[in-house]
């Protein structure tokens, strides 16, 4: 990497360790700059202390969850903030989360277990302002694997009450 070009610096927010990690790992061998969070409001702080160029995110986490996340930075009067590249990460295998998370302004959805591959072509094509919603199975094959699944209380009242929103 040339010394003139800065690396990119991203915000990963997971309260799983090794998901974290494992991202932070692959976007390293590429030259990012990664920030950890362990919840939405850890994420929300380093945001606000430094903006990045791209905010990865879990859905279900303490403190603030990856749609309230998402929902405050849309809100953000910051420009360098509100018009972040957002990319939504989750275990779910909910029929909502992929509409719910578009709704809000995210600009990619993939499911985990994460695929290296996927991550990383998503990631650059999202920083290339090749912005579209996606959703890729854990195949990393594009397709929408989107029966309803067990996801928790907390999270289920969150899509039910964006989804009230929309209708």
């Amino acid at each position: 990497m040339s010394k003139s070009v800065l690396p990119k610096r991203c915000v990963i927010a997971d309260d799983i360790r090794a998901s974290r990690e494992t991202v932070r790992n692959w976007l390293c061998e590429c030259e990012f700059d990664c920030v950890l969070a362990e919840n939405g409001q850890q994420a929300w702080e380093l945001i606000c202390d430094q903006p990045s160029d791209l905010l990865i995110t879990d859905l279900e986490m303490p403190e603030l969850s990856g749609l309230e996340l998402l929902e405050k930075v849309r809100c953000c009067n910051d420009t360098n903030i509100d018009k972040m590249p957002v990319l939504v990460i989750t275990s779910l295998r909910d029929g909502q989360t992929l509409s719910v998370v578009q709704q809000m302004g995210g600009d990619a959805l993939l499911q985990k277990p994460l695929d290296k591959q996927s991550t990383l072509s998503t990631i650059l094509d999202l920083l290339a302002g090749r912005q579209h919603l996606r959703h890729a199975s854990q195949a990393g094959d594009g397709t929408c694997n989107c029966e309803d699944g067990v996801i928790s209380p907390t999270l289920r009242r969150l899509l039910q009450a964006v989804a009230k929103q929309e209708g």
